[in-house]
């Protein structure tokens, strides 16, 4: 597709949770499509090299804390200490900086979105609510997918729920028939489900 085409934004959050995030790595590369994965910090304890699979099949990583708190009832300088934690793990094990970060729940309030900028990220959201854990099957996920597709949407998955791999195998043509590019999140367009960081912002180090 071109550049002018619409666009689709695949996420999955709570990466790594392999075997499952291999399945859908599996499903995305023999689909050539380019998805984003948030990790959770403390996963890399015991999944760093899983993480490190995401990255070498050439899909964009980002921040999803390091504990997977409620974010919005934190103060700013525990905010701040999950996003950093978070980001100094996975530069370690991987060696990417990230610079997209999601909330668990998508709960921040907007102290803690201003911290989140502070750390120089992005906040990322979602505009398609999927719910995709509670199924009940791979078909009525897909299609609570098809139902929102607009251009610039933002989905929010898990790679850790059991049918996703299923789930794409179904969405994934359909939505390249209709006309879309699957991209990076980190090349959505501003707006209620991105919120950029001002530039020229104060970033903690």
């Amino acid at each position: 597709m071109g550049d002018d085409s619409p666009s689709f934004h695949l996420t999955f959050d709570g990466a790594p949770h392999c075997p499952h995030t291999d399945a859908l790595l599996d499903v995305l590369a023999a689909h050539g499509v380019t998805a984003t994965f948030f990790l959770e910090g403390h996963r890399l304890e015991d999944q760093a090299e899983c993480a490190r699979r995401i990255v070498t099949a050439g899909h964009e990583i980002a921040n999803h804390s390091y504990t997977h708190p409620m974010m919005d009832e934190l103060d700013p300088e525990e905010v701040v200490g999950e996003v950093r934690r978070a980001q100094e793990v996975i530069h370690h094990e991987t060696g990417v900086r990230t610079r997209q970060f999601r909330p668990p729940w998508g709960r921040l309030s907007d102290e803690a979105v201003r911290a989140v900028h502070a750390t120089g990220h992005d906040v990322i959201l979602w505009n398609v609510s999927i719910r995709d854990w509670e199924g009940p099957d791979a078909a009525s996920v897909a299609n609570r997918i098809l139902r929102g597709l607009a251009d610039g949407c933002i989905v929010a998955l898990h790679d850790r729920v059991e049918w996703n791999p299923e789930v794409l195998e179904l969405v994934i043509p359909r939505i390249e028939a209709a006309g879309y590019s699957f991209r990076p999140v980190s090349e959505a367009r501003d707006g209620d489900a991105v919120l950029r960081r001002p530039t020229g912002g104060t970033v903690v180090s």
